[in-house]
């Protein structure tokens, strides 16, 4: 919006990529110094305790996390300048930390001692609600700590020198990690003691290095997310065009604007094809060929491998409709991956495309961690991540780099696999720490379902995603355009009273407008969701799988991720379908198949959690109902499967998964992967300390 009210009709190309660059910089710059004030001025220094849902102190915590929530925090993972932006929240941050993607609490009560390396998808969950309070603690890692992938830490937690948390670890509340000590698992056990003999010395650089690399990490960051959106420019200069010649007048100007979807549309498929092309030049150009080894963290490699996974994240967060669909597989393989044929691909490789091979027919779900390199005192460490045919990887597993998967094996949701020697032909793995499940539900509905659909099957699909695909994009373009039209002429003429207040209502009614229509979506392609089995080649799945990729990049995106916390979430879910009780706190929006979701009064549902009311097993989906009851504590990064029942007032500490069938007794609390009473987890941790 602000480069179509800035840009002139007659300008250059130089000038309007100028223009867009200009405009992103100021914003983003201006977001973040606004950001961090605000944090101090709403809430000071975060005090450890206990307050009330819903008070006073929450709603200040509250609303500067989701001030917090306007930074795009996972375009400094691995970054210098993630250091520097969490010591202005308060973060005693060492020297040489190196920090993935990051979820806290409370920034300012939490401490991160010298050459510290943090995994991706870490929640540091030191602020998290339970029953009817808001608990604050602090979590303090010490020097040359090791914390892997999808970890998760409650408050109160002291990981102490050199200590090492395995991926998928998950530490509840009060837990004291010694020196040198090696936990692993859900929930996490010590199973060992790093050998000093065998630690590297730490990667080093001159000052100066460090100087110029954080100065070049800096202008990346401002650079190179806007570079990604000068496809928009080919789309704008249409419209400057359009404008130009149609006129002014009263009647004219209304065909116009109704003409503004229409004109989107074509628009959108050309900005969505230029976009990838543009990034697939990006790679080749910055990064052509990844290969194993180990890298220092001051290398120019590993900056060169930064910058091309943060064009990749931005361009499927822009592009978020492209996950799961039949195209992701065709753009990996154009950035230099080996997928094999009939695969299904819905996560983010960030710039280690040359060290994947995905076999045949694979399905590869939301939010897996594969092959993420390993950062170890400073050096970065890459391996080839390889899969047979066949395989199904769950949501939110965290596959290691060196990984070779077995034809046919599965790997369960939010688990990891063995070493490779241990893993077999048709194994199925779950958990953390993995153990190997005898025995798994099959399906058997023909190949022209699952496996082998006819080329008429995939020429549908294309072009229904094709359409999938642009929809977001062309919603942007209309609601862009008519609030620009909106708000040129009191900007022009300096009436800037006028323009503040049509800038609130534009963008009231652009969010509510857009979350609209991913509502009467959702009723107008799939009705009242109920359980269902159906294999992913129906008419069902496709149309399911658009409702929700659409839910998430225009609801998620444009409101409900700010509603997060707030009595109005709900408010939502039920126009979705969700029957949702009073007073639900809920810190999170992964849901899917609405209907099937009960929640019942006074529940909380923390940070990273997901209530998951489908599997997507050998390529048949499988959707049942999750049950949740009055009362229920769900953890920070937990997961309920389908068919389940939480009943009311248990808990579920951090990083637990409720595997599909089972039933939670009330009045109880449960943690692990798979959850276990945890009871009788503190007796287990006990014994092995």
């Amino acid at each position: 919006m602000s480069y179509m009210l800035f840009t002139g009709v007659d300008a250059s190309l130089i000038e309007e990529i100028g223009t867009l660059v200009a405009v992103y910089v100021t914003i983003e710059m201006g977001i973040l110094v606004i950001v961090i004030g605000a944090k101090w001025l709403l809430l000071g220094r975060t005090k450890p305790g206990r307050y009330p849902l819903w008070g006073t102190y929450f709603y200040r915590w509250w609303l500067v996390e989701r001030l917090l929530s306007l930074v795009p925090i996972k375009t400094l993972q691995g970054t210098p300048i993630m250091r520097f932006y969490l010591r202005a929240l308060g973060t005693k941050v060492g020297k040489d930390v190196l920090i993935g993607d990051l979820t806290c609490g409370a920034h300012d009560l939490i401490s991160i001692g010298d050459r510290t390396s943090i995994g991706s998808h870490a929640t540091f969950a030191n602020a998290r609600v339970e029953g009817n309070e808001l608990i604050i603690g602090r979590i303090d890692v010490g020097a040359d700590a090791q914390i892997g992938s999808s970890c998760a830490l409650e408050e109160n937690v002291f990981v102490g020198d050199g200590a090492e948390l395995r991926d998928l670890t998950a530490v509840p509340a009060g837990s004291w990690i010694g020196a040198w000590e090696i936990w692993d698992g859900s929930p996490a056990r010590e199973i060992g003691a790093v050998d000093k003999s065998e630690l590297t010395p730490f990667a080093s650089a001159g000052r100066v290095r460090k100087a110029v690399m954080a100065t070049i990490y800096a202008v990346l960051l401002l650079a190179v997310p806007p570079l990604t959106l000068i496809p928009i420019l080919a789309g704008f200069w249409a419209f400057n065009r359009i404008d130009d010649l149609i006129g002014v007048a009263d009647i004219d100007r209304l065909l116009y604007l109704a003409s503004i979807p229409v004109i989107s549309w074509p628009t959108a498929f050309v900005m969505v094809l230029v976009t990838v092309g543009f990034i697939i030049a990006f790679r080749w150009i910055v990064l052509p060929k990844v290969t194993e080894g180990v890298y220092s963290v001051h290398s120019w490699f590993y900056q060169r491998k930064w910058a091309v996974a943060l064009a990749s994240e931005v361009t499927l967060d822009t592009l978020s409709s492209l996950y799961a669909t039949i195209y992701m597989q065709i753009w990996y393989r154009l950035m230099g991956a080996k997928i094999g044929k009939g695969a299904e691909i819905s996560t983010n490789f960030a710039g280690r495309y040359d060290l994947v091979e995905i076999g045949e027919k694979c399905f590869i779900a939301d939010e897996v961690v594969l092959g993420d390199e390993e950062i170890r005192r400073g050096f970065m460490i890459l391996k080839r991540v390889k899969t047979g045919p066949r395989v199904f990887i769950g949501n939110s597993a965290v596959v290691p780099p060196g990984a070779d998967i077995p034809a046919n094996a599965l790997i369960g949701i939010k688990s990891k696999p063995p070493a490779n020697e241990l893993m077999s032909r048709g194994d199925t793995w779950f958990g953390s720490p993995p153990i190997k499940l005898p025995v798994r539900q099959t399906f058997d509905v023909g190949g022209a379902w699952t496996y082998e659909p006819p080329p008429w099957k995939k020429l549908a699909r294309a072009g229904f995603e094709a359409v999938t695909i642009s929809l977001p994009v062309m919603l942007f373009i209309t609601f862009g355009t008519w609030a620009v039209e909106w708000l040129a002429q009191p900007l022009l003429s300096g009436a800037y009273g006028a323009l503040a207040w049509r800038f609130v209502v534009a963008a009231v009614m652009i969010s509510l407008g857009l979350c609209g229509v991913v509502v009467a979506l959702k009723w107008i392609t799939m009705g009242r969701y109920q359980p269902v089995t159906k294999p992913m080649w129906s008419w069902w799945a496709m149309r399911t799988e658009a409702v929700a990729v659409i839910y998430a990049g225009l609801a998620g995106r444009m409101l409900l991720e700010h509603l997060r916390g707030t009595p109005f979430l709900p408010w939502i879910w039920r126009l979705l379908g969700a029957k949702v009780g009073h007073g639900v706190f809920v810190d999170m929006t992964d849901i899917t198949e609405f209907d099937c979701v009960s929640i019942g009064d006074f529940s909380t549902i923390n940070a990273n959690a997901a209530l998951q009311t489908h599997l997507y097993e050998d390529r048949v989906m499988k959707v049942g109902r999750v049950n949740v009851g009055r009362g229920v504590t769900v953890g920070a990064g937990s997961t309920v499967l389908y068919d389940t029942v939480v009943a009311d007032y248990a808990r579920l500490g951090p990083l637990t998964v409720v595997m599909k069938g089972e039933h939670i007794p009330a009045h109880t609390e449960w943690i692990g992967s798979p959850a276990q009473p945890k009871a009788v987890a503190v007796v287990e941790q006990k014994a092995a300390a």
